[in-house]
């Protein structure tokens, strides 16, 4: 982390009554300070949660039949996986055809996605059996760094908000971390893009909270240790960053986060064992990471940071019927178009139409935004690795980044001229993933 000057950030504090630019320049004119920057705001890419009970669930078709490739109960309401029309305002085929990814894999456990968001669920039944467990600190002793990584009972991931291994859930973690990894075929709940057959193969989550469970009214919030959970990733064994929020900006990214991500793309998978200080040899089942963002809730036609970025894959937002979602961003910045589901205010679609997943208190909720469309591309990102990277030594992350960018339906004749070009290459397709 020294080679990067990971380790020269300081966090400032001062009188709340002088303007943030007047401070930050006075600060950046002291001797040795190459970089000051205020800390913004973080916010979700989500609309308002509606819980599953509110909601009328259509009857599972019949699963027993063999017409469904898992047992999960609730997968008939994952329009966005397998879209065959029958939900009131989809349209069949405006899905990410998964099915056919699936039989060529559905997870690999070596593969682990970093979901940087709010906490996640470690224990919520569709999603215990794949997270990730630091097993050293989990059967360690409390209030001991067991492994020696610097961070105290981490057992799931870190909290940055408390400097922490406590992981506070919440429903938009939650939510997200089960469109990647839901555990598939255990009978219960919803299926995951890469949680696996029901035998234990499903990817690991990771969970790095920067955001609290929001109150009433409050969607935001300042995290000013953010940029380290890229670093804690990526010493951690991640290869994939899932990251549903956006700082709001649509101008230059940050330099602190720049340094992050370019840390994280260059270190994800990578080890050093000779000690000289240089993570040179793979240790991972990919060389290098990714980092997957949502595109903004706007209807604007600017990408934001942290997706507007090139170190990162931005992704825009598609509705049940292959229309560009109405909240999505869009713009050249993009790079692909994934199910994020209808907004939640459009009272032309019901509310079946938007993204079923996991829920923080163990339930399952419906939501909507770029943020769900995020997680199905780091779930078909986790895919290819898991089918390229776990057993090989040589697959990297320019590798996945040019399968992924490639496995794609064109939407010219659904999303029109206007947004034409301007949602990313197309729409994600995981049957199209493993063609060569």
């Amino acid at each position: 982390r020294r080679r990067y000057g990971l380790h020269l950030w300081y966090d400032i504090r001062f009188d709340e009554e002088i303007p943030v630019s007047r401070a930050g320049a006075e600060f950046a004119a002291l001797p040795g300070v190459a970089y000051a920057e205020p800390v913004y705001r973080i916010q979700r890419l989500d609309a308002a949660a509606i819980p599953a009970e509110a909601l009328y669930e259509p009857p599972v078709p019949a699963a027993e039949e063999g017409q469904w490739p898992f047992d999960d109960p609730m997968l008939s309401q994952q329009w966005h996986y397998y879209n065959d029309g029958t939900i009131s305002g989809t349209e069949a085929g405006a899905d990410m055809n998964l099915f056919e990814g699936w039989k060529t894999t559905a997870g690999s456990p070596a593969v682990i996605v970093a979901v940087t968001d709010s906490g996640v669920q470690f224990d919520h039944e569709d999603l215990a059996a794949n997270m990730w467990v630091n097993e050293a600190e989990l059967n360690g002793v409390p209030g001991v760094d067991d492994d020696g990584n610097g961070y105290v009972d981490d057992i799931y991931g870190w909290n940055v908000i408390l400097d922490s291994g406590t992981i506070n859930p919440g429903t938009h973690g939650t939510h997200v971390a089960g469109t990647v990894a839901a555990v598939n075929n255990n009978g219960i709940g919803v299926c995951g893009v890469a949680g696996g057959t029901g035998e234990e193969d499903g990817v690991r989550i990771m969970s790095l909270q920067i955001l609290y469970q929001p109150v009433a009214g409050g969607s935001s919030q300042f995290s000013e240790r953010a940029p380290e959970t890229y670093a804690y990733a990526a010493d951690n064994g991640a290869v994939i960053s899932q990251n549903s929020w956006t700082l709001g900006v649509t101008g230059k990214l940050p330099y602190s986060y720049e340094q992050a991500f370019t840390y994280f793309n260059e270190n994800a998978g990578m080890d050093d064992t000779d000690g000289d200080g240089v993570n040179d040899v793979q240790t991972g089942p990919m060389a290098g990471g990714i980092l997957i963002f949502a595109g903004g809730n706007n209807d604007s036609s600017a990408i934001q940071q942290p997706a507007a970025d090139p170190r990162t894959v931005a992704v825009t937002a598609m509705g049940p019927d292959y229309t560009k979602a109405g909240y999505s961003n869009y713009g050249v910045m993009a790079d692909i178009y994934a199910p994020g589901g209808a907004d939640g205010h459009d009272t032309s679609y019901p509310r079946e139409c938007q993204v079923y997943s996991t829920d923080f208190g163990g339930g399952y909720v419906y939501m909507s935004g770029t943020s769900m469309a995020c997680p199905h591309v780091s779930g078909v990102a986790a895919l290819i690795v898991s089918h390229y990277g776990v057993g090989h030594s040589d697959f990297t992350a320019e590798q996945l980044k040019e399968r992924l960018l490639r496995s794609y339906r064109p939407v010219s004749e659904y999303v029109g001229a206007k947004y034409d070009g301007k949602l990313g290459v197309g729409l994600i397709d995981a049957g199209l993933i493993f063609l060569e």
